[in-house]
């Protein structure tokens, strides 16, 4: 037979599975809204990465336009002053105008003071001069443009390191 104690043994072990099924539930559910939430923050956090991908592709084709743009007008000028240096080659020179000459200036004598042995003393025509100076001329020009690009292309070159073409990073 069993006795009573059996009984209060039994009853002890079974209050106590069941208080480790609560406890067991419990901590399953937790989990459950730990894991409800660490799923919808990783959607959020992919959803953000996507709309980065997207502005920095963006911004990179402003930025190969604007690059563009600037070369189409690099070229244009340069096309330009080409253009302009040809035409003053084949142009007559002009002289530029002669100098004025220098205006004599005319002293009046002072009249005579009070003290007669004093002779006025004549200022000197003041000589006037007028310099001139030369416009650079287009071989002067090609010369300094020619030394400003070698320095530019030697400044690409030591510049490039992420080897993208664009000469430097987004980021």
């Amino acid at each position: 037979m069993i006795s009573l104690d059996q009984v209060y043994l039994l009853e002890q072990k079974v209050e106590s599975a069941v208080e480790k099924i609560q406890q067991l539930q419990a901590e399953n559910d937790a989990l459950r809204s730990k894991c409800n939430e660490l799923t919808n923050a990783l959607s959020v956090k992919s959803e953000q990465l996507s709309n980065f991908e997207s502005d920095q592709s963006q911004i990179e084709n402003g930025i190969k336009k604007a690059l563009d743009r600037l070369n189409s007008i690099e070229n244009s000028v340069l096309k330009t002053a080409s253009q302009m240096n040809q035409a003053v080659q084949t142009a007559p020179s002009v002289q530029a105008p002669a100098a004025p000459q220098p205006v004599p200036v005319q002293n009046t004598p002072a009249p005579q003071a009070e003290k007669p042995a004093e002779q006025p003393v004549q200022a000197e025509p003041i000589p006037q001069t007028v310099t001139q100076t030369a416009a650079p001329s287009f071989d002067t020009m090609d010369t300094i443009e020619t030394e400003i690009s070698a320095e530019e292309e030697e400044m690409d070159v030591q510049e490039d390191d992420n080897h993208d073409g664009l000469g430097f990073d987004i980021f």
